[in-house]
């Protein structure tokens, strides 16, 4: 087993301290650091384009910087893996550091035409959270056989694993979820926490980009109402948290991305393997992560009595 790490971009001397813990272990880690911050896609994809320049690496097993793996953690998840079934990829059960609860049990996509965390079992698994995910070689070198890229470097961070996720289903890959795989996650450390402009910016326009690039025209047609709904609240609740700059920049960002991802969409549609009626057998029938809207209705409606 080998450690492939990378400070991306960091600001101060945690480079050097990386590397210096790293010379200690010559054999197990290999270090790299990167003068700019290239995202969660970027960032992976020069790990992964790492490992796989290894031809005794047969598994690769995506971790984020803000989790703390339990013991028997991996073998928990090769476990799950089948390559008759062509199971190829694994989904952990990630822990909020703090309280203990479900962060993520993977990743489900919802009616609403958004995707998010996974938090019951018995919810539809899409595929695996980037955070911690257990990949097999040969799903990542077909993915970049057929679609010319492992995660989508244009969408910098968050819905990339929506996008590989969906991309791996159309191959004809499957996902399965290891529950005794246990990881503390602290939610979005690296980014700022998980209720900032930056969030909010990336999350949304990638979400529009995967919507583009990987789903079927069928269903997005059947799903506009739910759509607008979505986002009409999106619109309401930020706005009263005074974010219209954030809003009117990640549409605006969204629609200019729309031609890049229309191209790469033909190329998803050239290579599926398996029919588009597939799609909606992937979908959890909620509109969202339940109790979610009425989380948020109560939250717009405070915030409104707090103003009067």
């Amino acid at each position: 087993m080998r450690v492939y790490l990378l400070d991306n971009g960091s600001p101060g001397d945690d480079a050097k301290r990386l590397a210096d813990f790293a010379a200690l272990h010559p054999d197990r880690i290999r270090f790299s650091a990167s003068l700019k911050n290239l995202g969660f896609a970027g960032g992976m994809n020069l790990l992964i384009g790492q490992a796989l320049a290894d031809e005794r690496v047969d598994q690769i097993l995506l971790l984020n910087s803000d989790t703390e793996p339990q013991p028997g953690f991996i073998a928990a998840m090769q476990a799950k893996l089948d390559p008759q079934s062509r199971t190829d990829m694994v989904a952990a059960r990630m822990l909020d550091a703090t309280s203990g609860e479900v962060d993520s049990l993977g990743i489900a996509l919802y009616r609403s035409t958004l995707a998010s965390n996974r938090k019951r079992e018995e919810e539809i698994l899409l595929g695996p959270s980037g955070g911690c995910a257990l990949l097999t070689r040969r799903l990542l070198e077909d993915l970049h056989a057929s679609h010319g890229e492992w995660f989508d470097e244009e969408f910098f961070c968050y819905a990339e694993d929506t996008d590989l996720a969906l991309r791996a289903r159309w191959l004809g890959y499957r996902p399965a979820h290891a529950h005794d795989a246990v990881v503390r996650h602290a939610r979005s450390l690296s980014s700022g926490g998980p209720e900032n402009e930056f969030v909010l910016y990336h999350g949304i326009r990638n979400s529009l980009w995967w919507l583009i690039k990987d789903a079927p025209a069928g269903w997005q047609l059947r799903s506009l109402p739910r759509f607008i709904a979505l986002h009409g609240g999106i619109v309401l609740r930020h706005l009263r948290r005074g974010r219209a700059r954030a809003l009117w920049r990640l549409y605006r960002d969204a629609i200019r991305g729309i031609p890049a991802m229309r191209r790469k969409r033909a190329i998803i549609a050239r290579t599926r393997r398996v029919a588009a009626a597939e799609f909606a057998s992937w979908v959890e029938p909620h509109f969202y992560e339940r109790g979610y809207v009425r989380r948020a209705w109560r939250e717009l409606w405070r915030r409104k009595s707090e103003k009067t």
